[in-house]
């Protein structure tokens, strides 16, 4: 009787295994990607915003035809509002472009837990783009835009 107990539970374990690889995952080590779409100036830009997994501290930009992504640095996040009742507090986060400092320009977003309130970029001469969120362009990982 043992024996067959044992049997059973190695074969529901292998069905397990079967079914978690199987299955498409997020990977743990996943950068968290968000797409999005300029409003209110022309060309329209698209942004490809990726937080790395492997760091809290470093980030990309990716703007759609351009050749690489560019390396951002987190400048510093600070707490907006608290919430009551268990929800995220309200946070703004700035992030520096990792270029010569002439030119460095910042991504700015206001954030409660995965909804964004607000994201624009400041160049170094002061002028804003706003963007906001293109959710439907995204895959596992990345922006799928169409050609421009």
């Amino acid at each position: 009787m043992r024996a067959a107990i044992e049997i059973q539970r190695k074969r529901c374990l292998a069905v397990l295994l079967v079914l978690f690889t199987a299955a498409s995952p997020v990977r743990a080590d996943q950068d968290n990607v968000r797409c999005l779409r300029s409003i209110g100036v022309e060309p329209l830009q698209r942004l490809q915003f990726g937080l790395r997994a492997n760091s809290d501290s470093s980030a990309y930009a990716l703007y759609q035809g351009s050749p690489g992504p560019i390396p951002l640095k987190l400048l510093k996040v600070t707490e907006l509002r608290r919430v009551e009742g268990g929800r995220p507090s309200e946070f703004e986060t700035q992030w520096m472009e990792v270029t010569a400092p002439a030119s460095a320009g910042r991504f700015v977003y206001t954030n409660q837990g995965a909804l964004i309130d607000d994201f624009h970029y400041i160049d170094n001469d002061g002028r804003i783009v706003r963007f906001v969120d293109d959710a439907d362009v995204l895959e596992v990982g990345r922006c799928s835009w169409a050609p421009p």
